[in-house]
């Protein structure tokens, strides 16, 4: 990515969670531009069970290990001594592998596009690897099944460890007139874009539908359109490099 100053005199609101959203705001500002906050969702623990101490306590019996997102990384790691040996570390995305290096792990198994799909095309998590092994997935409570159907499909007993919990943060609706400020929104989940939507109030949602909306897929992308969203650009991912890329071409266009 250039350090060029592709978004001076920009404003991008960006939706990501407390916690989550330095990384992307530190870039937007070096490329010019100003990052405004508005963090859509929080994250929160789950409440302690006997059925996710198990997994946690039995962690032995498990083959392979997949992370769903840096935040299923660290709510595990700050709930667990250690990692096993064996354990072979999947990932989603390049940030969820950053996460794992930073905390003294090495992920073996990385998709080339950042996405379950593409994690299910990696050689390692074919039926003739993974038949008759023991997987776990490390997620937020919710979310798609399609990983843990397709490997189950493929021969592997698939379990959940569902480590933290999405919920809406209770925002104040944006006004109309902060909104008509902004230049672009990003938003880099479903779940954060339905937030956004819903937080923001009917006086507003007209300015909202007309600003420039950066997602992270195609699934993103559908349910933008669904909501109203009269310009909808999709990147080729969640990551950081994604969004930026996709904001310099928004406004060099």
């Amino acid at each position: 990515m250039s350090s060029e100053k592709t978004l001076t005199n920009k404003k991008v609101l960006v939706t990501r969670p407390e916690g989550l959203a330095g990384s992307l705001m530190r870039r937007i500002s070096k490329a010019g531009g100003t990052a405004l906050h508005y963090p859509v969702l929080r994250i929160s623990p789950v409440e302690t069970s006997a059925t996710l101490n198990g997994i946690l306590n039995n962690l032995a019996a498990f083959d392979i290990a997949i992370f769903i997102s840096p935040t299923a990384v660290k709510k595990t790691l700050d709930r667990i001594a250690t990692l096993p040996d064996h354990l072979a570390l999947a990932v989603i995305g390049h940030s969820t592998e950053v996460m794992l290096s930073q905390l003294g792990y090495q992920a073996q198994i990385v998709p080339e596009e950042f996405h379950s799909e593409s994690l299910l095309l990696h050689p390692e998590l074919q039926a003739d690897k993974i038949n008759h092994k023991s997987i776990l997935i490390f997620r937020g409570v919710g979310g798609r099944d399609l990983l843990a159907d397709s490997l189950a499909q493929r021969g592997a007993r698939v379990s959940y460890a569902e480590i933290y919990r999405r919920e809406k943060n209770p925002l104040p609706s944006l006004t109309r007139q902060q909104l008509e400020n902004i230049d672009a929104l990003t938003v880099t989940s479903n779940e954060g874009l339905q937030s956004l939507y819903d937080l923001t109030n009917e006086e507003a949602r007209s300015a909202l539908l007309r600003l420039p909306l950066i997602v992270p897929g195609d699934r993103a992308q559908a349910l933008a359109e669904r909501l109203g969203f009269n310009t909808v650009i999709k990147a080729i991912n969640a990551t950081d490099d994604a969004c930026l890329q996709a904001l310099t071409e928004l406004f060099s266009s």
